[in-house]
């Protein structure tokens, strides 16, 4: 099937207001149900708000938060032929929504700050492959610079155990505090290279609460990190409270028998995404 930039431009269109005002349904449970069960007077205070804005966001459709954040989109089945057409229309969809005031301009040049204006050049919107699936998706994650700047990368040593990682992560959570705007969803990428566990990390994030890794080795892990995490009590916004991770996700990839790579990535409470599959001959939102 032929992919232009004129038939993807209106679904990426429709995926960048869906992740700019909406929270996908099963993140907004999480947050419902911490809510629910939080004991502490301030955090429930705290997870009160977030759900009045989310639900002001998604009535009036207005950004989940001011910081719009940068664009990730992976792509996977028969658009990894397409990537350029990919890249063209969703350059334009985003160029369309910041002149509109639906999205902050955010892409600045590193050196000399410069702002593009359009929240497009200099290689942005990323658009990156996703060989997870065979299925032809694509799947858009908007990250802010609160979660985006404590994104951690650390080569272990091969022989650190489990209990070793599990130091390492709760250290950086306790680090991040409440900048990263907790209760935040965790994405891991352990092993590969650590261009892959970047790239792990943060397509972790896109995975539905509640969700398992297929390897029960891995899940066990994913399930002690959760609970540790939310025993250091570090709370919504980082206030104090039982809830500061909603889930931890983990990918993995086989690495060099000298390596351990562990990457890091945050999703903040607002974890935009959105999720578009061909269903026939269309684009439908999945997510």
């Amino acid at each position: 099937m032929e992919f232009t930039v004129k038939e993807l431009q209106p679904v990426l269109n429709e995926m960048l207001v869906h992740a700019t005002t909406q929270l996908p349904a099963d993140i907004l449970m999480a947050i419902k149900e911490a809510h629910a069960h939080e004991t502490k007077d301030l955090a429930k205070k705290q997870l009160e708000a977030i759900l009045t804005s989310a639900g002001l966001s998604d009535e009036k459709g207005l950004p989940l938060c001011q910081d719009t954040g940068l664009v990730t989109l992976f792509v996977s089945g028969e658009l990894v032929n397409h990537i350029g057409e990919v890249e063209k229309a969703l350059a334009h969809a985003a160029q369309d929504l910041t002149a509109k005031g639906a999205m902050r301009a955010n892409v600045v040049h590193p050196l000399t700050r410069k702002n593009t204006g359009t929240n497009t050049g200099l290689s942005q919107p990323e658009v990156l492959i996703d060989k997870s699936t065979d299925k032809t998706q694509m799947k858009m994650i908007l990250k802010g610079a609160g979660s985006e700047n404590f994104t951690n990368l650390k080569m272990m040593v091969p022989t650190a155990s489990r209990q070793d990682m599990l130091k390492h992560i709760l250290q950086v959570l306790i680090e991040a505090g409440g900048k990263t705007c907790p209760p935040n969803i965790l994405g891991i990428g352990i092993g590969g290279s650590a261009i892959q566990a970047m790239f792990n990390s943060k397509r972790a994030l896109l995975r539905e609460i509640g969700s398992r890794h297929p390897d029960p080795d891995v899940a066990q892990f994913e399930t002690s990190i959760l609970k540790a995490g939310n025993e250091l009590g570090i709370g919504t916004m980082g206030l104090g409270g039982d809830t500061t991770l909603l889930d931890v996700h983990i990918e993995t990839a086989g690495t060099h028998t000298a390596c351990l790579p562990i990457a890091i990535s945050f999703g903040c409470w607002a974890n935009r995404v959105a999720v578009a599959e061909l269903k026939g001959q269309r684009f439908r939102m999945v997510r």
